[in-house]
């Protein structure tokens, strides 16, 4: 099973977006027409970084806390999330679990392709285990970016050869209708 991996876009990078990962923000000021972000690197050092705006990005959390789960002898991973196998079944028998509180993407028509594999497996089919790799996701920006499959290094380190191909934005109508 694999998870969608977010990392920075060379679209976004030529857009003048800079990422700051693994950063801990500890303070943002709003200047009026800017803001100020002060945070602190993986090395605990202090930087602030001035910006037009400033867009705060926690992720998510899986809601299995006071559930009781480790009284019936399912351990969560360090994300607090359920492991589970390739029909959906975590490591008691008979217990099945699906959504966001799996190591999977959280999506609705992730979590319903989960659940009707699941439903599948409990009344005693042989359903396939969903593939994640083919769940298409995107980010609503401008310019939008989606995606399905590997990534270029996923596809290196799965042992993949990866031949890249690349379709100017000039050659799109829809690009040059939209400017």
């Amino acid at each position: 099973m694999t998870t969608a991996g977010y990392s920075e876009t060379p679209l976004l990078k030529k857009l003048g977006i800079k990422f700051y990962l693994s950063h801990k923000v500890t303070g943002a000021i709003n200047n009026g027409d800017s803001v100020t972000v002060t945070a602190l690197d993986k090395k605990e050092q202090e930087i602030k970084i001035d910006a037009d705006y400033c867009l705060v990005a926690i992720g998510r959390r899986p809601y299995t806390d006071n559930l009781g789960l480790d009284n019936i002898g399912i351990t969560l991973n360090e994300r607090k999330q359920i492991p589970v196998d390739a029909h959906l079944q975590t490591t008691v028998d008979g217990i099945y679990a699906i959504g966001d509180v799996l190591p999977t993407q959280a999506l609705a028509h992730v979590a319903s392709a989960e659940g009707i594999t699941c439903v599948e497996a409990i009344a005693g089919h042989h359903p396939e285990p969903i593939d994640y790799n083919n769940i298409p996701g995107c980010t609503y920006c401008a310019p939008e970016i989606a995606s399905v499959g590997y990534t270029e290094p996923g596809a290196k380190e799965a042992g993949y050869e990866v031949l890249v191909g690349k379709f100017p934005f000039t050659a799109s109508g829809k690009a040059k209708a939209s400017g």
